[in-house]
């Protein structure tokens, strides 16, 4: 009973409290960034309110799930964008701002319509900054109406964000209906990615998805350097997380931190074997200006009869949109299209969250993004920026031809049974490490007892391992990594530097094993070996095929003349070792 009527008290007590928070405006907003590590730049901010500290609503959890049972819900939402945005101008940052709001919002009768476009003008703030992030999905919205509501923001030139939508049909369906600007990969799926698969798996299935609608990923919740190469190997578009910066309600204090943060990591991600997109499909064409006119835009296509397709840039050169030929001349080419239309800016006619791509972007990941669109979009240029600013047009015919011009060469030059690149690709990829003047780590890869096994097993179980090698190889290998097979059973791998190196080395080894006893007998498999005859024709024990590296760590310009020199005698050595592994630095 006492704990009945204590509970009561302590309820009409919060309610209280936040109704007089709501009418007062006393939240507090915090900015965290969200990055995009290629171009090395802060992309956009997210604003976070939350309540006064010394209640139990500095918990923003708390506080909305407080005001929904309050019905407080559309005057405490509206509140915590009215400061944000105007926090936002107060910071004078010329990034996007993210705004989280609930979708049950947008249908509730006490949502005023049209309250935060009217902000925006005031402040001199053009809608598309602003970024409308959904997220939360409470249960029994129709996903029609939502979509009905959502469409009515998009048309006053606000982008889209899902967030955590819930679970099930309804948010799958909502996400195939809008077609969001950008996603949110969940921090769950994050967390410690580099060392579950399962996890792997589930985030490129999730950015196949997304990329294939349009939408662009953001990873939340990055708090390790290791997560960030994953997740930029897998192709994830933009970052977000405490490993960059932590919410601060003044983030152009923390930004000379962050920015040289940015450029740390961005070099981090610079491979010399990648082949970009600025070297061989980008066309510089001029973009067009928020203000053009759409009669302007017309006279622009006229002059430029080649051109399907221009950018559309604010006053930072940040593209915001794409505007096609055909939709120009499906307005001016009507009759009295130029009188009802030609007055128009092009905001108003253009493909918003256009697809773009950075200068230094691999060809594969370009391609991957490119073909994934929907297939009205799939032939249309797409944007080429450079620190996210634009610098040109990217020409779909160009890049499948370079593509193509890629994967003949590399066939030309490939192992014919595992298809990796030959002793050539080898040498200039060794070349290419070298002259980027970064340190990396040059391993030459041998099996052990693999002539006996041949011997006793046959060449077609031989070929099999030989293939067991490439595939461990590859799965190991990241975006940046090299490797090649120099013949027989000889194999190079190519690494960017790595903290525990002996032990990714080992792990490669008994993923090797384990492909190896998958195809064996188990009698064979329980004894650790088999019989075969040695070089001089005596029978006697052979342990199964094992993995043998030499690893030669190289530092920034101590490059040795042969690398071919080096790894004779390191590669007799791990042969020798109990572990079969050697590790040896240059200094």
């Amino acid at each position: 009973m006492s704990h009945s009527s204590s509970t009561t008290c302590i309820t009409e007590t919060t309610d209280e409290a936040l109704s007089t928070i709501v009418r007062e405006g006393r939240i507090d907003v915090h900015f965290q960034p969200i990055v995009a590590i290629r171009s090395g730049r802060v992309f956009a901010y997210e604003a976070l309110s939350r309540g006064p500290q010394d209640t139990v609503y500095a918990s923003p959890l708390t506080m909305f799930e407080e005001a929904r049972e309050q019905s407080l819900l559309a005057p405490l939402d509206a509140v915590c964008r009215q400061r944000a945005i105007t926090a936002w101008a107060g910071e004078g940052l010329d990034e996007l701002l993210f705004i989280n709001v609930s979708p049950e919002v947008l249908l509730d009768p006490q949502h005023r319509s049209g309250e935060t476009l009217r902000l925006l003008k005031r402040l001199n703030i053009p809608p598309h900054r602003l970024v409308i992030e959904l997220t939360e999905q409470s249960p029994g919205i129709d996903p029609d109406l939502m979509a009905d509501a959502v469409r009515h923001y998009q048309s006053m030139g606000f982008t889209i964000a899902l967030d955590d939508l819930g679970e099930g049909y309804a948010s799958l369906r909502l996400w195939s209906q809008i077609r969001p600007d950008f996603v949110k990969l969940d921090r769950h799926f994050v967390s410690e990615l580099d060392h579950d698969h399962v996890k792997r798996r589930f985030v490129r299935a999730f950015l196949d998805v997304a990329h294939g609608m349009g939408s662009r990923v953001i990873a939340e919740g990055v708090e390790r350097e290791e997560e960030l190469d994953c997740l930029h190997a897998l192709g994830a578009d933009y970052y977000q997380g405490w490993l960059f910066a932590r919410p601060s309600p003044a983030p152009k204090k923390q930004r000379a931190d962050l920015d040289a943060r940015l450029v740390r990591l961005a070099a981090r991600q610079e491979s010399p074997l990648q082949e970009c997109v600025a070297r061989h499909v980008c066309k510089s064409h001029p973009a067009l200006a928020m203000t053009v006119s759409v009669a302007e835009a017309s006279e622009r296509f006229s002059a430029a009869p080649d051109v399907g397709a221009m950018a559309v840039v604010d006053a930072q050169a940040t593209p915001i949109g794409v505007l096609t030929r055909e939709a120009v001349m499906a307005l001016v080419g009507k009759r009295f299209g130029f009188d009802l239309h030609g007055r128009e800016p092009v905001t108003k006619v253009m493909r918003v969250a256009p697809l773009c791509v950075e200068v230094t972007e691999p060809l594969d990941q370009v391609s991957r993004k490119v073909t994934g669109r929907d297939s009205d979009q799939r032939a249309e240029p797409f944007v080429v920026t450079q620190r996210g600013r634009y610098v040109g047009m990217g020409l779909i015919v160009a890049l499948l031809q370079q593509i193509t011009e890629q994967k003949v060469a590399i066939a030309r030059q490939a192992n014919p049974l595992t298809q990796l690149p030959g002793n050539a690709p080898v040498r200039a990829a060794l070349d290419a490490f070298v002259e980027a003047q970064q340190p990396f780590v040059a391993c030459y890869l041998d099996l052990d007892h693999f002539k006996p096994f041949n011997d006793r097993f046959g060449y077609a179980l031989g070929d099999h391992v030989l293939l067991d090698v490439a595939d461990t190889l590859n799965e190991a290998a990241g975006p940046d990594d090299f490797v090649g097979h120099v013949g027989g059973d000889d194999f190079v791998l190519l690494l960017q530097p790595r903290a525990q190196l002996q032990h990714f080395l080992a792990a490669l080894q008994k993923a090797f094993l384990a492909r190896v006893e998958a195809r064996l007998p188990a009698t064979v498999v329980e004894e650790g070996g088999f019989t075969a005859l040695d070089r001089f024709g005596h029978k006697r024990f052979f342990l199964l095929p094992r993995l043998s590296v030499a690893a030669l760590c190289v530092s920034s310009g101590l490059a040795p003349k042969s690398f071919g020199d080096c790894w004779g005698p390191l590669k007799q050595s791990a042969k020798r070792a109990a572990n079969g592994r050697l590790v040896v630095r240059m200094h």
